[in-house]
């Protein structure tokens, strides 16, 4: 019989925000980190690009093997408005990630565009955005803060 600690553990929490459903997804191969002896993961890579009216993101993950054979990965945006009334948004890259240690790790690319919706006036406002990796059954989750790039 489970106790409560392992019913909470397996636990799916879903990332706040709304799903991003237009994203492109590349596998770029594999990496070793010969020398990790940790199961925290690694921060996202994070580029964030400001053009005619939108913010494209593209992020370089790395997955410690996993047992399925395709990547689950979904990317949520959330939307606020920091202490000073400015908006701001973050991404989570979600996933159900290995808690193992890992030598080797899976490279992916993933490009979306963030969602203006209620920032419409206000998305040329947007300096930096946070970016999150976020484990679904949540043990941990680790992100950067990137600062978005104009095009011209």
């Amino acid at each position: 019989m489970e106790n409560n600690n392992d019913q909470l553990s397996r636990k799916t929490v879903k990332p706040p925000g709304e799903r991003i459903t237009e994203v492109i997804k590349n596998s770029r191969g594999l990496i070793k980190f010969p020398e990790n002896k940790s199961k925290s993961l690694l921060s996202p890579l994070v580029e964030a690009l400001y053009d005619d009216d939108t913010i494209t993101i593209t992020a370089v993950i790395f997955v410690p093997p996993f047992s399925n054979e395709t990547l689950d990965l979904k990317i949520y945006q959330n939307w606020y408005t920091d202490i000073e009334g400015f908006p701001q948004l973050q991404f989570f890259v979600s996933y159900d990630m290995s808690e193992t240690v890992s030598k080797d790790f899976y490279v992916y690319e993933v490009t979306f565009e963030a969602k203006s919706h209620p920032f419409e006036d206000q998305i040329s406002h947007i300096k930096t955005i946070q970016t999150f990796l976020w484990d679904i059954d949540p043990v941990t989750s680790r992100g950067t803060v990137t600062t978005v790039q104009s095009a011209a």
